[in-house]
This record gives C-alpha cells, structure tokens and sequence, in this order.
C-alpha cells in the first residue's frame, strides 16, 4: 500500500472511532437527561452546552491549525475530550445527576472540538494529494456508516444498560481516534510565518472567506437553517421520537438515517456534476420532510423511508461542499477559511437548540417541527436562487495537484 492511501487509511480510521462516540452521545445524553427528568429544555441546554464553545473558539482553532503541526492539536483535542466524556460517566453513574455539572462537561468538550476540527478539515489535501474530492466522499461515507452504527448501537444498549456505559464508550472512541492520528505520517507543513499574530490572521483569513460570494452565501443560509431546522431537529425530533417509540426504535431510525448518508456518500464519490452546489442544495432540500413526518406521527417504516431519503441528500451535499471548499480555497489560508464557515454555519446552532425546548412547551413540539420542515425548505429554495451559488462550477484545479510531493516527517517530528 502506497504511503498516501496508508496515511489516509489512519485518518479516516481515527475520524470513524470519535465519530461513532459522536452519534451513539446524543442518544445516551436525551435518554439519561430525560430519565433524570429535566425534560426537553434539559436536553436542549446540554446539547447546546457543547456548541457554545465550539462556535466562540472556532476562528482560534483555525489560526492555530495554519500556524503549527496539526497532529499535536489534534491529539490533545482528543485527549481533553476523554478526560470530559469519562467526568460525564462518573456523573451519570451517579444517584442522580447534575444538569449543571453535565452542562460544564459539555462545555469542555466544545472547547476542545473547537481545536480539532479546522485542523481535521485542512489536512486532508495534505493526506490525499490530487484526491481531494475522493477523499471526502470516502470521509463521507465512512461517517455515514457510523451514522447508522452509532445510534443503532446506542439504542441497543439502552434497552439493557445505562446511559453511563454509552458515554463511556463514547471516551473510548475519542482515545481510539487519538491513537490512530499518532501513528498517521502527515506530510511536513512549512512554518506560516515566524511569529503568531492572532489579529493579522484573522483578518487575512476574514478577507479570504468574504472575497468568495458563494461561500458567504451558503454560510448565511445555512446560519438561518441551523436556528430554524437544526434545534428543533435534534431536540425536539429526537424527544418525540423517543417518548413515542422508545429509545431503541430512535436508534434504529437513526441507523437507517445512516444508510441513507452511505447511499448519498457514494453517489457523491461517483459523480462529478458541472454544477455541484446547485445539485447539492436540491439534495439537501430531502432533508426537510422528515420533520414533517415526526410531527405528524407516522408509522415507523414511514418515519424510516423519510431518514432514509434526508441522510442521503444532507450526506451528498455534504460531499459536494467540502469539494468546492478545497478547491476554491488557498492551503495557506484553508484552516482559517474553514474556521469561518463552520463558524457561520453553526452561530445559531446553539440558540436553536437551547430555544427549541421553550418555544416547543408554548406553541405545541409537533406545530415547531412542522414550521422547521417549511422554513427549511425554504432556505434551500433561496440557496438555489444565488447565482455564484448555483453558478459555481465543479472543475476549478484542486490546489495540491501541481506542486512536488512534500516529504514525510521523520519519526523523530512524528513524536
């Protein structure tokens, strides 16, 4: 196996582990909140805890990811979030758990997210040289089988264990994937410059996310869609799904939720449309009807042919933008760029989920979930009608295609 496709096997490898903990969390966290009977506004502020965090220190993790060897960072990332997932178990092990404690915990998990991801994001041109697009889409796929694994395996065990043995596994993920990236051999990035400027960067990096009107676009969008769609998604879908049909049933929606997003993985990998974001935003536009079908209370294999058709079109366009991101992005600013995407995408993330409880006690959970379906759709029509969005071509040269290969590190650097 050539040295490129090895590496890159380690890294998709360490993304699956922490990424399986990732879906199997949220089951355990809903199911031991709402056992412990802080209810839906319980659930919606400890899955907002984490995000806070994430979206504040966002752009410090992309300034940090451009200045130094990524593996470092990405390494203490994991190890922090060990050390905070396994405080969560002692917590939730307990006679009866804290909703502030757990709410901190989360926090600190978010703090550490936010290191890792820009750096996740801006090695992989380095790990897969000429392959960017292959890359992703074998990401894609591989978080789209975790997708479904993940809270399949969730479910299942809460039918006869806690929600502590989930959120430990959870930890073991994250120590798993800190291993894996260990023995990854990414290739030598050269210093950015000779002394960190926390100010400069960030202001190069703001004038290379605002000089590309689609990107500023997409990330408007999709900041409108995380306060409208994605809190009452996730709280409120994910309450009235277990409280109707049991937390194992939940895991296994989600499991067929995850076959979808294998399905839309590979279509990604195989297709190379002219237009890529303008397919993608019809294919994330089928994410939308599952809400409707949660709030109308349909049978169990409507709900799952609903998850089945959103986890395909989200994982497709999922694909497709990451795609044009690498491709239309400098190397020597893509942390930072990266940083303030998922920093816009996610801004009202948290607002969404902390308000989705609140806002679904006054006008009713079923009439929230169904006014999310509707406005979501909407921001996806919107999307369709930008035309540096929809205009935005597949073929722009991938930046690491020309340059000569960069050595590996030594195994001393490694260390």
């Amino acid at each position: 196996m050539k040295a490129g496709s090895y590496n890159l096997s380690l890294f998709v490898a360490a993304r699956s582990a922490s990424q399986l903990g990732d879906m199997m969390l949220p089951v355990g966290l809903a199911a031991g909140v709402l056992a412990a009977g802080y209810g839906a506004t319980g659930v919606g502020l400890v899955l907002a805890a984490a995000l806070l965090p994430f979206v504040a220190l966002m752009l410090i993790g992309g300034v940090l990811a451009d200045h130094l060897r990524p593996k470092p960072v990405l390494v203490v990332a994991d190890v922090t979030r060990v050390l905070s997932m396994g405080l969560l178990v002692a917590e939730f092990a307990g006679d009866h758990p804290s909703l502030w404690r757990i709410v901190a915990l989360q926090a600190v998990t978010g703090t550490a997210g936010a290191l890792f991801e820009p750096g996740s994001k801006s090695v992989v041109p380095e790990i897969a040289r000429g392959r960017v697009r292959e890359a992703y889409a074998l990401l894609r796929i591989s978080e789209s089988l975790v997708t479904m694994a993940g809270p399949a395996l969730a479910g299942g065990l809460l039918a006869f264990t806690t929600p502590a043995v989930v959120i430990a596994i959870d930890a073991t993920s994250y120590l798993a994937s800190a291993v894996l990236i260990l023995l990854t051999r990414l290739p030598l990035r050269p210093p950015h410059r000779e002394r960190l400027s926390l100010r400069s960067d960030l202001t190069e990096g703001w004038r290379e996310f605002r000089a590309r009107p689609w990107l500023v676009s997409v990330v408007a969008v999709f900041c409108t869609v995380g306060i409208v769609v994605s809190g009452p998604h996730l709280v409120l879908g994910t309450t009235v799904l277990i409280e109707e049909h049991g937390a194992t049933t939940f895991g296994l929606l989600q499991a067929v939720f995850g076959v979808g997003a294998v399905l839309g993985g590979i279509a990604g990998l195989r297709t190379a449309p002219r237009r890529p974001l303008f397919v993608g935003a019809l294919a994330s536009a089928a994410f939308m009807p599952q809400l409707v079908l949660i709030a109308l209370g349909m049978p169990v294999a409507v709900l799952g042919l609903g998850m089945l058709v959103a986890g395909a079109g989200r994982a497709y366009w999922g694909v497709m933008w990451s795609h044009a991101i690498q491709v239309n992005v400098p190397a020597a600013v893509l942390s930072r760029v990266s940083a303030y995407e998922i920093m816009g995408t996610m801004l009202m993330v948290p607002a969404g989920r902390a308000a989705a409880g609140p806002v679904g006690a006054a006008f009713g959970e079923t009439h929230v979930l169904v006014a999310a379906g509707v406005l979501g759709t909407a921001c996806m029509a919107a999307l369709l009608l930008i035309p540096s969005v929809r205009n935005l071509p597949g073929s722009a040269p991938e930046p690491d295609s020309d340059p000569p290969p960069v050595p590996l590190r030594k195994a001393e650097d490694a260390k």
